[in-house]
Formats: structure tokens, sequence, C-alpha cells
């Protein structure tokens, strides 16, 4: 063979393109006739659908719109269509969704959505949702029917602390409880002895925002009026100076107060309260009031909606007429001395039990007077109440808390008497859980206000109240008067605050009674870009812009 039959003898086949374009045509064609054909097999099967709901802690709850956020995960044997309905039926009107509440959806790969539930529409059509889903000739239907009872109970536990975060449309900072920002006077300048209205308190503890499941899922506001010894309930969130409360609890009226309305006037009972500092509402809307000298917390099976309710469980007391403080003898896992806050977070009730030095925790919310608690978060067991600050080495490592806080699956105390913020990588489960950072201090060893030194970036004096948004964590420094500002997650000791409210620096600690400053700032509720804070000295709640 010469060198030029060798070259003749490789060379392609001019008509190779179009052979291939035949080959690749017929695979295609091979490839849709076997869909095809498999659509057509699918009609003679049912579709087997596969729905995974999301983690309750991932509920998200918009005031704005009134809506629940609840995340959804499902696949299906079969390409197709899906779509979400409110109720048990796929005839029911849709879902509204930020991501789509209905859609195409491929065989066996799986959707992940989330669908925003109106809280009005469950008021009227009920606590269930339905999948509805069909393959992509509409033979054969499918639909799964969930119930989202969890995610709307989860609203008020996810977080403890002041409720709920608000997201109401805000334009400036205004007060609640005063006549304007410069006079701080109790019961809204009436002084201590009246005389007394729904519109001013008395000193300014814990307030929070919750959603009421027995009332139409309205968003109420709630003051803790300490030392007019109520509870002030506000059916709406208030949006000015001259908001009034709608009722009181603890007392017969929104007339009443002083000093000499301690139990509501009479002796220890299942109407009165001597000095609550704090409230919380739990999932299915039960009413939980901290009665700081009758060493108690008093249970409201349902938030109540006229003045003088009386409560159906007492906590820390074997019955509703003794006030005992829990010491010597009658220390137990079922009483108490001086609870401070107290806070339902994934379906467990936290009581901090300040005076003792420890938080009780109770697998579920008691049903019955006198109940113990599970176990206790910063003692070794049910039966000490040591102090302590080393909490790498000893069980009691509380020294006076004052407030217990859950975000983005961590947990929070504000330990008041080592003036400190400790915080847990996980939500404790059992007794004898270790923090495993701390927040104004360098380490588990120190316990002095602002470091035994001044006021600085990274310190703490008395540290009363806890609250997130996003990724910053808000402190109430009382102290020092002023709320700190840190980034979240917290993955060292001793981070420095990011910003501050309340002094013009971090070096100072000035009580003032201005629009900028504070005297004793208690407890604090996040509102988008705003912050409430009760101001206890000043008898106020203020609603401050966030400095960020």
């Amino acid at each position: 063979m010469t060198k030029g039959d060798y070259s003749r003898s490789w060379r392609w086949p001019a008509n190779l393109p179009r052979l291939f374009s035949l080959l690749l045509l017929c695979f295609l064609l091979v490839a849709s006739c076997s869909n095809q054909l498999h659509q057509f097999t699918d009609e003679d099967q049912e579709i087997t659908l596969r729905v995974t709901a999301g983690s309750t802690t991932e509920t998200a709850f918009s005031q704005t719109n009134r809506t629940v956020t609840i995340p959804l995960s499902f696949s299906a044997d079969r390409n197709g269509t899906y779509r979400v309905t409110h109720g048990t039926s796929c005839d029911n009107t849709q879902i509204t969704s930020g991501n789509g509440a209905y859609g195409a959806m491929s065989r066996d790969t799986t959707v992940a959505i989330t669908i925003s539930v109106n809280l009005d529409l469950v008021a009227t059509n009920g606590t269930s949702i339905t999948l509805c889903v069909q393959d992509t000739g509409g033979y054969k239907k499918a639909s799964n029917t969930l119930s989202i009872q969890a995610y709307l109970e989860a609203i008020n536990t996810l977080g403890g602390g002041g409720g709920v975060n608000l997201d109401i449309p805000r334009t400036a900072e205004f007060h609640v409880f005063q006549n304007d920002w410069v006079t701080g006077g109790e019961n809204r300048g009436a002084g201590a002895a009246g005389p007394w209205a729904g519109n001013g308190i008395d000193g300014a503890y814990a307030h929070a925002a919750y959603v009421d499941p027995n009332d139409g899922y309205r968003l109420k506001y709630f003051v803790a009026d300490r030392d007019n010894h109520r509870i002030l309930i506000f059916n709406n969130v208030p949006a000015s100076a001259a908001a009034t409360a709608d009722l009181a609890v603890g007392q017969a009226n929104l007339t009443t107060g002083g000093v000499a309305a301690a139990n509501a006037g009479g002796i220890i009972g299942q109407a009165g309260f001597d000095q609550p500092v704090y409230v919380a509402v739990s999932g299915t809307g039960a009413l939980i009031v901290t009665d700081l000298m009758n060493n108690r917390v008093l249970v409201f099976n349902q938030i109540p909606t006229a003045s003088g309710a009386t409560a159906n469980i007492v906590i820390g007391q074997p019955g509703f007429t003794t006030g005992t403080v829990n010491n010597g003898s009658l220390l137990s896992a079922a009483r108490l001395n001086n609870p401070r806050a107290a806070a339902v977070i994934r379906g467990k009730l936290y009581i901090v039990d300040q005076a003792n030095n420890r938080i009780l925790v109770f697998n579920a919310l008691p049903t019955t007077n006198g109940a113990s608690a599970d176990y206790a978060i910063g003692q070794a067991d049910l039966n000490t109440t040591t102090s302590g600050t080393d909490y790498t080495s000893q069980s009691n490592y509380l020294n006076s808390p004052y407030d217990v806080f859950a975000w983005q699956d961590r947990l929070y105390v504000a330990d008041g008497g080592n003036h400190r913020v400790l915080v847990y990588t996980t939500i404790p489960t059992g007794a004898d859980a270790r923090p495993a950072f701390v927040i104004g201090h360098s380490g588990p060893g120190f316990s002095l206000a602002n470091r035994g030194t001044t006021t600085a970036i990274n310190s703490l004096n008395q540290p009363r109240s806890i609250a997130a948004q996003g990724n910053k964590l808000a402190i109430a420094d009382q102290g020092n008067n002023r709320i700190l500002f840190f980034d979240l997650p917290i993955n060292a000791d001793d981070p420095n605050a990011t910003h501050v409210l309340g002094q013009t620096n971090f070096t100072n600690a000035v009580a003032a009674t201005t629009q900028t400053n504070f005297s004793t700032v208690k407890g604090l509720i996040f509102d988008n870009g705003y912050i409430w804070a009760a101001d206890r000295v000043n008898n106020r709640v203020k609603v401050m812009q966030l400095p960020y």
C-alpha cells in the first residue's frame, strides 16, 4: 500500500455528522418515550407522598401581617404539581407563602418551602393545613393533612424573656406611662399614694408581648407593675404615651394599687400578689406570674379577660394561703425563695429561683399545686442552694440569677450576683449542666461588678434581662443604666459589646430622666429597628431606636 492509499483508508466518512445526529435523535426519542411510558404506567399506581415538617424552632412570627412561618419538605414518586391549602381539604383556599405554596415537583426530588399561615385564618378555619399533589397529567392525586398546632404554640415559647419579638412599623421613639420624656413620677405623676389608673405604674419591672391563642391569636402586651402589686394587660400593643391598660390581674380593678394593695388588699390567696416581677405566657395561653415576696409562681389557665381573676395553680407553695420562704427544713424541689423570672421554653417551665441560686426546670407546665421540679440548673441536685462562681470545678456556680433566655438552640442566664451572662451552647436537658462561655468576665472564676474596676465595653453590673434579634444579643445592664449589644454567636469568653444604648459611650453609667437615658433598666423586647426597655425608677417603658 502506498502512502497515498494509507491516508485514504483513515478518512472520516462524509456522512458521519448526519449519522451522529440521527443516533442522538433516536436516543432522545427513546428517553422521551420511556418517560411517557413511565407516566402511563403510573396511572395505575397511587402516588407515594413523603412529607417532613420542619422543626418548630424554625417558626417565625410577623406581627405586621399576623402570620406564622412554617418550614415544610416533601417528595413524591412522580413528576407533577403541588399546592398547600388551609384546612383538611384540597378544595380550601390556598395559603399565602413567601416561597410559594404551589409549584412544580420532580419525581423523588425533595421540595423545601416555607408557608405563611395567617393567624386570623387560623382563628376562623382551624389549625390544619393540607398538602395536595397530582401527577403531570392529573391522572393521580394525593394529599396529606398536617396539624400546625405545635408551630402555633412555639410562637410564645421559643425564647422566653420578653415573649415574641415585634415587627410593628415605626417612625419615631415614644414612651408609655408618662406624660413626657423628662418626668418619671409614680403612677404618671400621681405619686405612690395614687390615684391609680391603667396608664401609670409604680416600678416598671419585666414586660412582654405574647399571642393569646384563646382570644383569636391577638397579640397582647403585659407589664409587671411591681409596687402596685398587679399585672397590667393591654389587649393591643401600645402605640403612644396615651395607651391605657384594659385590665389588671392582682387587683379588682384599675383604680387600686399602692402599698396597701399587696395581696389584693387582704391576705394571701388566689387573686393577689405581693410584688409581682415577671410575666410569661405558655403556648396554650396560660398566664404565669412570679409573685416575688410570696415566694411562689401563680398560673392562670388562660389569660384573664377581666380584672380580679383568680389563679388556677400555685408553684412553690403547697397551697394558695402560704408564702413561706424556702429554707432550712422546707428546702426542696417544690419550694421557692424570691422567684424572679419564669419562662416556658421548648415546652418546659423554667423558674429563676433567685435566692436559692438556681433555675428550676419542670418538664411540663404543672397542673397541680405544689409540683416538684424535675432538675435544677446551677446546682448539683434539688436539695442544695449554695452560691458559687467557677462552673468548671463546681456544680453550684450561680449567685442571684435574674433571667433565663433561649435563642437559636442556646440558653443564656443573667447571673446577676456574679455580674455576668452565662452561655450554654445547647439547652440543658438534665441536672448539673455547665455553660460554655461567659459574657462580662474573662473566665469562669471572676464575680466582681464591672470586673472590679470601672464601666467598660466588656463589663456588666447586675445584668437583669436578655433578648435577641437576628444576630444581636441585648443585655439590660441595670447597674450601669445601659443596654449592651453583642454579635451572635458567642463562641468565646469575654466578648466586647458592639453598641450601647442609654449612654453616650462605653465608660459612662449615668442615671437620668431623659429621652436617651435610663435609671435602672430592666425588661427588653426587640421591635424590628427599635427596642422596648422597662425604665424602672423612671416608672415608664421606653421604645427606642436601635443604635445600629
